[in-house]
């Protein structure tokens, strides 16, 4: 699967307002179907349905566990971790799917300093919840500041595509060069397999109009 399935996938997920709400129940903690629909406030059978297909598309997953008072029963939690985003305007659209289930391969100071702060609280034998607490309320009120600042980048951001547009329009550009353009500037990519892939372009269409653009374009 790729990238492009994975987001189509996903959006598909958190669409839908009670799987929404499973998945945040599930984040907490693992769960029954009967806990679960007490506690959304939804029949059982329509939570065992959302279940089946979050199972299904490798959402989520499940044991069988023993029960005090009858048959064994499923307990359900959570296989995936994720971050997704759409943001999108008059002059600009972009979709982030990641999976933050391992570290990457490069950290910041910032990071660096959290994660050594994570790793004392777990060696500690002192009670735990208060750095706990304390720890999450740092990194929450980094996080809001990292969305402020994408809030002002996705603003300017959106402000020079639509200086790209009028710019399209001044040099009078054909419909599938400014196409070719915008895709140039969104994904920096200029390579003809990409452009017919995402624009449904014939290749010889492609690689003629991107030559022409070269030509007339110094920066591309």
């Amino acid at each position: 699967m790729n990238k492009s399935e994975e987001f189509n996938l996903m959006l598909t997920l958190v669409e839908n307002q009670i799987r929404r709400k499973i998945i945040k129940r599930l984040s907490q903690e693992p769960s029954y179907p009967l806990e679960l629909a007490k506690e959304i406030g939804v029949s059982q059978q329509l939570v065992t349905e959302h279940l089946y297909k979050m199972e299904q598309d490798g959402f989520v997953a499940s044991s069988m566990e023993a029960s005090p008072s009858g048959p064994n029963r499923k307990l359900y939690f959570l296989k995936t971790s994720a971050y997704l985003t759409v943001s999108f305007g008059p002059h600009l659209y972009n979709e982030q799917f990641f999976s933050f289930e391992t570290l990457p391969p490069t950290l910041s100071s910032d990071a660096k300093n959290l994660l050594s702060r994570a790793s004392k609280i777990e060696a500690s034998k002192d009670s735990k919840i208060a750095p706990l607490a304390k720890l999450i309320a740092d990194i929450d009120q980094k996080l809001d500041r990292l969305e402020d600042e994408k809030k002002v980048l996705l603003y300017i951001r959106n402000l020079t595509m639509k200086q790209a547009s009028e710019e399209f329009d001044v040099l009078e550009k054909s419909h599938n060069e400014k196409r070719i353009l915008h895709f140039i500037i969104d994904e920096q990519k200029a390579d003809v397999e990409s452009i017919s892939e995402t624009l449904n372009l014939r290749e010889s269409t492609a690689r003629e109009i991107l030559e022409k653009i070269k030509e007339e374009i110094p920066l591309v």
